[in-house]
């Protein structure tokens, strides 16, 4: 029986892979922001259901890097690596503020956000800026 999914095998492979997961992103933004249009956007992020415990400015960004990696990853596959890397810059400087503050950017960044973000961009970085470094390592003599 013939697989669905094929492993992928080169960092092209790889950057579309995770730009295309970030779909998942997409969708959890959507389901937050229809939930705080019917409960309020005063409402506490406290109050959501576990997995969503964002507030509204952090549900418009997963909606964009989401919508954004559906695009490369769908759309666009040739603007896919660029769009990782600044993903990664993006999501490190998230983690490392939300790390020593609470509350930054006009977001909630408490340890369940850090919790994901971390791990989001350290994988990102592997896949989108390990090649290029081993690559030097390779040329020199």
């Amino acid at each position: 029986m013939k697989s669905i999914f094929k492993f992928p095998t080169s960092q092209i492979e790889w950057v579309l892979l995770y730009c295309r997961i970030m779909s998942l992103f997409a969708l959890q933004g959507l389901v937050l922001l229809f939930l705080y249009a019917a409960r309020g956007f005063g409402t506490n992020p406290d109050e959501m259901p576990p997995g969503f415990g964002l507030d509204p400015l952090h549900a418009v960004i997963h909606l964009v890097t989401g919508l954004l990696g559906i695009y490369f990853g769908f759309l666009r596959p040739s603007g896919a690596l660029l769009f990782l890397r600044i993903f990664t810059v993006f999501y490190l400087l998230l983690a490392v503020f939300g790390t020593f503050t609470d509350f930054h950017f006009g977001m909630q960044l408490e340890l369940e956000e850090n919790a994901l973000h971390w791990p989001l961009a350290v994988l990102a970085g592997l896949i989108a800026f390990t090649p290029l470094f081993s690559n030097r390592r390779r040329r020199q003599p």
